[in-house]
């Protein structure tokens, strides 16, 4: 007996010391296998920006037979046995799309845990191998191979990117299956009918597309789910009645689908706490009451943009209704807040934006609701003043944009609501004052007053007070006076828009102390001065706008050092001086607005050979020289705009290079030569969505507490001439406008036929120039025109008839040129004034009103075809032939005087008397020195 204990204390002190000290390292087996996983890493990752951490997950996979691989990162073991029984490799191979091979994990016998989530691997391959087959420990597994595991539990296959459908997945057999996670990838059809996951409580097939029926997708089967989500796809039909079934659901989200049909009455989910209905297209009248017997509920969520469904605003209730904390009805088309809402006093959060609200603010909400934190009424048509309660609240977001509410703010808002964090007021007919109080708010870090009617300077208070604020929107206001002042202390903003108000003055440094700032635009004020030179210190800068302003002098250097600045506007200034490409941080600019100042000098070439810059409007200077011809091949500008400057020599061939312009504007300037023929390489004036990836907005979304509290757009937008009027083409509408503009120049020689290539184009104007020749028939090509202006050249012949083919012209102008023959009068053609042909004494047709007789004149000849229309004349050669004649006379005259000294003598005398008598005439009438003469 003693015996037996003393080797029972044995075993134990034995199993105590591995237990304290484990295992010194690693199996050999698995070592080796975790380095052959290594390469497979190494050559699927694409890597980026974000490398770090990817990099970090191999560096320390050595193969020195030193390290022991349970102290490799991502990598864990048992303590005891040193066997791997962790491994996680998340998150690795974003960017890439590759084929997982199971038999690399095969010697991992005793792993538990593998996460290969948030990749994206397109599928798996068995054909080495048994696939997981022999990891009959593992109890975790994130993306996983299928067929072997009948005792796996957890399965998340989320955040990759497979297709296909459900059932070849191989989930029949996952009878101990809990958890289920197939969301974010491309799974878009299939059913679960056949699948026995009898045990299966959490199901989620979000963000696939999936397009099916909710019964046959086989949902009513699974009575031990716990929280089901089927957001994100594009599920059809109607609820079916059988979602009863799943009597201890606490979670159900249908939201951002397409069921139709009544919503049934689910009063039998009577553990349901989450019931999210938001965005479908149900129909009928939804009450309240059906959701009676939820006494769990806590969140309710329902929204619809089809007015077939109709919100009952009134019920009587024979009992209190269940208390929710989380309430969202937007797009319901309510009237008025329903009766539900005021028997509700536990409500932390409450939307009812987007209806169609009357009266006045519901303040109500606040005394009922006294845990209440967001209240949201974006978009409704509330009116009156904004009646804050009599007593304070802790309310942290009040959102009341897009109504017709008016009058000033309360002078005391910031003692009823201390501890509010966002207000937006915005799209309002708000006026007056801001409130002096508003700088007590210390907590509060957004404020959104713009497209008001707002006054007045920035109280002291409110500029020196607010530290915690971070977003600043007071655009479309009155406001005027100087800003800045050094006392300001808003140091946390982060995006501040002003524009378009009447602020003035010089921008004073105060504004420096925000050092975070990511946009500031100052657009459309008053502003005058120089630009700061420590707007360079602005690090963090993206978007900085201060176009149509009265500042002067030139572009400060240290605007170079904002490193992260994507897009610049100081357009319609004063600004003068050369440009200094070292005024500007190129490899990272994507949008460079200059118009409208003084610039002088050349342009930089390092404009042409930027990586980033897809905009670049120079148009309105006194730039002079040459376009800069050094530009590197396949460049991602698309708006290249420098009409209205001094810019002489040819237009360069190497533009050509920039094969995905979308507009070009030379015009107004000097340039000399011929339209370059090379122009039909440009892909996307040639080809159809010719791999246009590029997007015509730069958006900053402000995220605060891990949600999108504010989302600033900024378009991209860029002024064109087309169809006669200067028209500004902004955000997406920009994918489909593509125009050249080579007009007031002094071009000559031919339009190349291979211009008639851009069949995408839709409009061109080379007016204004010296180009002859005709016009070429392959212009009936540009399929896509809508406005062709040739006038002010020198072109003849006839216009082709082909050009009736284009059905998209809608402005079209040969004007002033020496062309002949009929005017075709087919198709759009037979819409086109007589204006458009003017000038061309060598047209007929009845569109201006000139027969063309038996037979069609050919040539421009003859004066009575110059009788028939006076605007035909050149003016230029009349001008020239007038000056002629009279140096001729004069010359003429001159010589008579120099041969006849008879008629010289005459004409001197001649020239005397009149001067005699010019002289008289003005003593008399202009001095009257001979009234005393006559009068006596």
């Amino acid at each position: 007996m003693e015996r037996l204990f003393t080797k029972l204390c044995m075993l134990i002190v034995v199993a105590l010391a591995l237990q304290m000290h484990g295992n010194k390292g690693c199996l050999e087996k698995e070592r080796i296998a975790l380095l052959a996983i290594k390469p497979f890493i190494i050559n699927a990752t694409v890597f980026d920006e974000v490398v770090d951490d990817r990099n970090r997950t191999v560096e320390s996979w050595v193969n020195d037979r030193v390290s022991d691989c349970c102290d490799w990162y991502r990598v864990e073991c048992n303590t005891t046995t040193g066997r791997v029984i962790n491994l996680s490799l998340s998150n690795i191979l974003s960017g890439s799309t590759t084929i997982l091979n199971f038999s690399l994990f095969q010697p991992l016998e005793q792993l538990q845990i593998l996460d290969l989530s948030d990749n994206y691997f397109e599928g798996w391959d068995y054909s080495r191998g048994e696939g997981f087959g022999n990891l009959r420990n593992l109890e975790y597994l994130e993306l996983s191979g299928l067929g072997n595991l009948r005792n796996l539990e957890y399965l998340d296959l989320s955040s990759n990117s497979i297709n296909g459908s459900l059932q070849e997945l191989g989930l029949a057999n996952l009878t101990n299956l809990e958890f289920l996670d197939l969301s974010h990838n491309k799974i878009m059809s299939g059913s679960l009918q056949q699948a026995n996951l009898r045990n299966l409580k959490f199901l989620n097939l979000s963000e696939n597309g999936m397009i099916e029926s909710l019964q046959e997708l086989g949902i009513c089967n699974f009575k031990n789910l716990i929280e089901l989500d089927l957001s994100k796809n594009n599920f059809e039909g109607h609820l079916p009645p059988c979602v009863n079934n799943l009597t201890i659901l606490r979670a159900l989200d249908l939201s951002y689908n397409q069921l139709t049909g009544n919503i049934p009455s689910l009063n039998l989910l009577t553990s349901l706490e989450y019931l999210s209905l938001w965005d479908n297209n149900f129909e009928g009248l939804f009450l309240f009451g059906s959701l009676a017997n939820l006494s769990k509920l806590e969140t309710f969520e329902l929204s619809t943009e089809d007015s077939k469904l109709q919100v009952q605003e009134n019920e009587n209730f024979l009992q209190p209704p269940n208390q929710l904390k989380f309430l969202y009805l937007s797009y319901c088309n309510l009237h008025g807040i329903p009766s539900f809402i005021m028997y509700q006093h536990s409500l932390e959060v409450i939307y009812l934006s987007h209806n169609k609200l009357v009266g006045m603010v519901p303040t109500w909400l606040l005394h009922n609701n006294t845990r209440l934190q967001r209240m949201h009424l974006i978009s409704n048509s509330l009116s009156g003043i904004l009646q804050l309660p009599n007593s304070t609240h802790d309310l942290l977001e009040l959102l009341i944009s897009n109504n017709n509410l008016t009058g000033q703010l309360p002078m005391n808002i910031s003692v009823i609501l201390p501890r509010l964090m966002n207000l937006d007021l915005s799209k309002n007919g708000f006026e007056g004052y801001i409130p002096w109080s508003m700088g007590e708010m210390k907590t509060l870090t957004m404020l959104d007053l713009s497209s008001n009617n707002f006054s007045g300077e920035l109280p002291k208070p409110f500029v020196s007070g607010c530290p915690s604020l971070e977003l600043l929107k007071l655009s479309n206001n009155n406001f005027h006076g100087e800003i800045f002042p050094r006392f300001m202390n808003m140091t946390r903003l982060e995006v501040l828009l002003l524009d378009n108000n009447q602020f003035g003055g010089k921008i004073q440094d105060g504004l420096s102390k925000a050092r975070l700032l990511v946009v500031l635009n100052l657009s459309s004020n008053r502003f005058s001065g120089e630009i700061p030179h420590w707007f360079g210190n602005f690090s963090n800068l993206k978007f900085l706008v201060m176009s149509n302003n009265i500042l002067e002098g030139g572009v400060p250097v240290q605007l170079s050092n904002m490193e992260k600045l994507d897009y610049l506007d100081i357009s319609e200034n004063r600004l003068s001086g050369s440009i200094l490409a070292s005024s500007f941080n190129l490899s990272w600019v994507r949008l460079l607005y200059m118009r409208k100042n003084a610039f002088n000098g050349s342009i930089p070439n390092a404009f042409f050979r930027s990586s980033t810059l897809v905009v670049l409007d120079l148009r309105d200077n006194k730039l002079s020289g040459s376009i800069p011809n050094q530009i590197d091949d396949n460049l991602p500008n698309r708006f290249l705009l420098l009409g209205g400057n001094h810019l002489e020599g040819h237009i360069p061939l190497e533009l050509c290079k920039l094969r995905y312009i979308r507009m070009l504007d030379l015009s107004r300037n000097r340039l000399t030569g011929s339209v370059p023929s090379c122009f039909s390489n440009m892909l996307l004036w040639t080809v159809k969505d010719g791999y246009e990836h590029n997007r015509f907005f730069i958006r900053y979304i402000y995220v605060k507490d891990g949600t999108v509290s504010s989302d600033t757009e900024v378009n991209i937008q860029v002024g064109f001439v087309t169809k006669n009027r200067n028209e500004s083409y902004k955000g997406s509408i920009l994918r489909y406008m593509l125009g050249i503009d080579l007009s007031s120049n002094e071009l000559t020689g031919d339009i190349p036929t291979d211009i008639g290539n851009l069949q995408q184009i839709k409009a061109m104007n080379l007016s204004h120039n010296f180009l002859s020749g005709s016009i070429p028939e392959s212009f009936s090509n540009l399929t896509n025109i809508e406005s062709l202006d040739l006038s002010h050249n020198k072109l003849s012949g006839r216009i082709p008839t082909q050009l009736t083919q284009l059905n998209s012209l809608e402005i079209f102008d040969v004007s002033f040129n020496n062309l002949s023959g009929s005017v075709p009068d087919k198709g759009q053609f037979g819409t086109f004034v007589e204006s458009s042909y003017g000038g061309n004494p060598g047209l007929c047709g009845p569109q201006i009103k000139r027969s063309c007789g038996s037979s069609e004149p050919t040539t421009p000849s003859g004066a009575g075809e110059y009788e028939e229309d006076e605007s035909a004349i050149d003016m230029v050669s009349f001008y020239w032939s007038l000056f002629a004649a009279y140096v001729t006379t004069i010359m003429a005259f001159i010589l008579i005087l120099l041969l006849n000294s008879d008629w010289r003598k005459r004409w001197f005398c001649f020239i005397d008397a009149c001067i005699i008598s010019s002289y008289c005439w003005i003593l008399r009438n202009v001095f009257h020195k001979y009234d005393d003469i006559y009068v006596r």
